[in-house]
């Protein structure tokens, strides 16, 4: 059937946008008929209308599934089913948009999630599947700009941490140096060394090694966090400065993470089930941070304005019709 009231709202490249049949207000994509040029198919991709509504801001500003389901009226499946097209279309954005860019201090950093169980939870042949139990996410922020140039969802080993070093890598100008400081992990000198050079040719790396006071109480370690007890500086490759050898600024963002995502907030049943709903979730959150989300820090500027990427605020909307075209291929 098709929408009542046919009238083109705004061209895009092979996309019509036109007001939809459930809500007059909003908006359905529908895709051209090459077989009939100029005439548009009554093709339902799936009801993006949502997504390109405002409404859409309720995923990124730390509602659960439900709670938006309740809001909208929406069922939980579709939403479930837009937030997968938006990570699709964020994750394609990511990839083109943040590559070759020029930085000076770098924060890596991961946080801990997880999918369906936690690890201790798991039984029988579960252990034998990686998506399910505990996922961290990598997070590489750009310490001036508080642009986050790269992330990925997987385990806490070298090879994870191997392939979040070679998005950093593709993020960053090949002929800047500039200085990287990570934690403690052990998975990363490795990985930093392999992609990023061991003698220092494109960093110069430090790691911040945390010692932690051991809690008396169980209580009191499981639900507040462990006091530092120690920070110290570490050196690895190059000639890092002692100075700038930091990671607040990227634990901060970690922060920002556990409040605008509920799959990521400790102690609610808001977990992802799927490990792919996670990972297109990340992909719309940093989307959103990068390029939507004002920073008080920047004076309401964005990262992506800070970063000389765009020289304005986006909408939900802009980021998710950046480019039509990889989303017509997508489906």
């Amino acid at each position: 059937m098709s929408p009542a009231g046919l009238t083109s709202v705004q061209p895009l490249p092979s996309i019509i946008l036109v007001p939809g049949p459930l809500m007059s207000s909003d908006l359905v994509v529908l895709a051209i008929n090459e077989t009939t040029p100029g005439r548009p198919s009554y093709h339902h991709l799936e009801p993006l209308w949502l997504v390109l509504n405002p409404n859409s801001k309720l995923i990124v500003e730390g509602n659960s599934l439900r709670t938006t389901h309740r809001i909208t009226g929406l069922g939980r499946n579709t939403i479930l089913r837009l937030v997968e097209l938006a990570g699709e279309r964020c994750e394609a954005l990511l990839t083109a948009k943040l590559r070759n860019l020029p930085v000076s201090d770098v924060q890596c950093d991961e946080i801990w999630g997880f999918v369906g169980k936690k690890n201790a939870h798991k039984r029988g042949t579960e252990d034998n599947f990686s998506e399910i139990g505990h996922a961290w996410v990598f997070v590489g922020i750009e310490r001036t700009s508080k642009l986050v140039l790269a992330h990925h969802l997987g385990k806490r080993t070298v090879k994870h941490a191997t392939v979040f070093m070679r998005k950093l890598a593709s993020a960053t100008d090949p002929t800047q140096k500039f200085q990287l400081t990570t934690d403690g992990l052990g998975a990363y000198p490795l990985a930093v060394g392999n992609v990023l050079g061991h003698q220092g040719e494109r960093v110069d790396y430090a790691r911040l090694i945390k010692i932690y006071a051991p809690d008396a109480s169980e209580d009191v370690r499981r639900y507040s966090p462990a006091r530092l007890a120690e920070a110290i500086p570490t050196p690895v490759y190059g000639d890092p400065d002692e100075k700038r050898i930091c990671t607040s600024h990227v634990e901060r963002q970690n922060l920002t993470m556990r409040m605008c995502m509920r799959r990521l907030t400790r102690l609610t049943n808001g977990f992802s089930k799927k490990w792919g709903n996670l990972r297109a979730a990340l992909a719309l959150h940093f989307a959103w941070y990068n390029f939507c989300r004002k920073h008080m820090t920047l004076k309401g500027a964005t990262p992506a304005i800070a970063a000389g990427l765009t020289d304005h605020v986006w909408s939900i909307q802009e980021i998710l019709v950046a480019d039509a075209t990889v989303f017509l291929a997508a489906v």
